[in-house]
């Protein structure tokens, strides 16, 4: 069963770029955060975070490149992954670890997030742990932080 729900957006295009809206209360979600997350180079891994208290959902969207998004559930450990553009927004609920890996250099991603940050709470799960995403992802091209290594 998929969790993650792709979510429909308008965007307004013309000759000049890009307009897309997004409204405070988005999917009937009242958000607490605006993200904005630029990665220069392709195979740029975030990921796999996830908090307890508050649990956090998310709404990711990509504004410019291309992303393969992995949720891992908490509790059944199952894995899902999703291939994003700018043409979508995800959603992805507080029960999932969440992380994803650019595929194109300069992508920007936008992401709401429901749930005030607590660095107390916060948690990380390494993506070359999970198998799922290690066999989805050229491993020797991953860039990382220390906290996502």
């Amino acid at each position: 069963m998929r969790t993650g729900i792709i979510l429909p957006h308008q965007t307004f295009t013309d000759e000049r770029g890009s307009f897309t809206p997004v409204a405070v209360d988005y999917n009937e979600e009242q958000w607490d955060q605006f993200n904005v997350v630029t990665n220069n180079n392709p195979w740029v891994f975030r990921g796999m975070h996830y908090q307890t208290d508050p649990a956090q959902t998310k709404c990711i969207k990509v504004v410019k490149g291309e992303i393969i998004d992995f949720f891992y559930d908490l509790e059944t450990k199952q894995v899902q992954q999703f291939h994003l553009t700018p043409d979508e927004f995800l959603y992805v609920p507080n029960t999932q670890a969440h992380g994803y890996c650019t595929l194109t250099p300069n992508t920007v991603v936008i992401y709401l997030v429901k749930g005030d940050y607590a660095p107390h709470s916060e948690h990380s799960i390494p993506w070359h742990t999970i198998q799922e995403i290690k066999d989805a992802l050229p491993t020797d091209k991953i860039i990382t932080s220390p906290k996502d290594s």
